[in-house]
């Protein structure tokens, strides 16, 4: 298993600084230097491959081969330019190279899933950034306890992180340098090798709501109030909008907004660990439904001929669902709970827990729910969480006391996690 942990890195120097500016930058020009050749090739291809078809005498032209995608065919025209390209011999050829790993990947996502589109050329936003794919040394003084990243032809730069480092045993496989907001970041992953996550047989159901997940045990964690933060960010916005691209006060209010933005991404991203964090502590299995965040999230605008309806009220809740950030909550609990279960989240809000029937009706707002049938009533998100649970486990029966008591698995003592 691996682990990243994210460390402030300190050049120590202008010299060292500004090699490692070039280094990202280099990153950026062969991105994009790649990215156009392999797009001219294919523009090539489809208009001999069309010309082919088209013309009576389409067999006597010489038809090119579809240009290859794979890291292997990039890394050998990178090779190429580098020899042509004296600059580029005085940077580190690894952490460059790798640029184009990424761009094959994106390409494979493309040709996989046309939705998410082709790769695109990037901006000089000043947040480049490169790899060390291989050969990670990381060192710590034993005396004054600073602790060093070896960076290729930059030399050592100090990395700090408050805390500690937890896997300081472990072996660094790959380290990330960026910069964020000015200043440099590195993130290593460590190969921290089996870990193993207790199973008590406790089960959980979770149900991912737009600000909150409820538990099937009854408890319910909100995510912070960032109003105001927001508010803030929409006014960065205005004024980027109003102030003319390329200037110096576009630029500072792009600055701010980018603050602001990263301060409410660490703030989602840390809720998301406790809450994950205090789920697992207490179950060992976790059932969650099968969401596809991507057509969730589609925009209700519709097109030219049919206009869609209620796009404002949809483009609201497409923010709200994105801010919670569900898959983000997913991607933690998979690594800190022993088994995490997904379901099928048809009717899982219109289903009684008590008595099994589904209706329309059962859902009376957004948060009451009282069944038609039996008469139960409750928080409609803890319902919905109780159905997750008995899909994820199976269960086949019902109780039709089981929703006034308390489930089987809640444990009262327990802290919860403030708000």
């Amino acid at each position: 298993m691996y682990r990243n942990i994210t460390y402030l890195l300190v050049p120590g120097s202008r010299a060292k600084a500004a090699q490692i500016a070039r280094t990202a930058g280099a990153c950026r020009w062969v991105w994009n230097r790649v990215l156009a050749d392999t797009q001219e090739q294919y523009r090539l291809y489809r208009d001999t491959e069309r010309l082919c078809e088209d013309t009576l005498f389409g067999f006597l032209i010489e038809r090119p081969g579809k240009p290859s995608l794979s890291f292997f065919s990039l890394s050998r025209r990178f090779t190429a330019m580098r020899r042509r390209t004296p600059w580029l011999q005085r940077l580190p050829y690894h952490p460059v190279r790798y640029a184009l790993k990424y761009q094959a990947d994106a390409w494979k996502r493309y040709f996989d899933d046309p939705r998410v589109g082709h790769p695109k050329f990037k901006a000089r936003l000043g947040d480049d950034s490169f790899t060390m794919p291989q050969d990670v040394k990381i060192r710590t003084d034993s005396i004054t306890g600073v602790t060093r990243l070896w960076v290729p032809k930059i030399g050592w730069c100090i990395i700090r992180r408050s805390g500690g480092n937890p896997h300081a045993g472990c072996e660094p496989v790959q380290a990330v340098i960026k910069r964020v907001l000015g200043r440099w970041h590195c993130t290593v992953c460590y190969d921290v090798g089996e870990i193993a996550v207790p199973d008590n047989g406790l089960a959980v159901g979770i149900d991912r709501n737009c600000g909150q997940v409820a538990a099937s045990d009854g408890a319910i964690h909100a995510m912070p109030d960032v109003l105001r933060l927001e508010a803030r960010k929409r006014r960065y916005q205005r004024m980027m909008a109003r102030r003319k691209k390329g200037s110096r006060r576009r630029a500072l209010a792009r600055h701010r907004c980018a603050k602001v933005s990263r301060k409410l991404a660490m703030i989602r991203a840390n809720w998301q660990h406790h809450v994950s964090r205090v789920i697992a502590n207490d179950y060992a299995t976790v059932c969650v439904e099968r969401l596809n965040t991507r057509d969730m999230t589609a925009s209700a605008r519709g097109t030219a001929e049919r206009l869609g309806k209620k796009v404002k009220q949809k483009a609201g809740l497409n923010r709200e669902i994105l801010a919670t950030g569900w898959a983000g909550l997913k991607s933690k609990l998979d690594y800190k709970a022993a088994n995490v279960i997904e379901v099928d989240p048809a009717h899982t809000s219109q289903t009684c827990s008590a008595c099994g029937h589904v209706a329309q009706e059962n859902r009376r707002s957004q948060s009451k729910f009282q069944c038609v049938a039996c008469g139960h009533q409750g928080n409609a998100d803890i319902n919905a969480a109780l159905n997750i649970l008995a899909r994820g486990t199976g269960a086949s029966g019902r109780r039709g006391a089981w929703a006034l008591a308390p489930p089987m698995n809640r444990q009262r003592d327990r802290p919860r996690l403030a708000a």
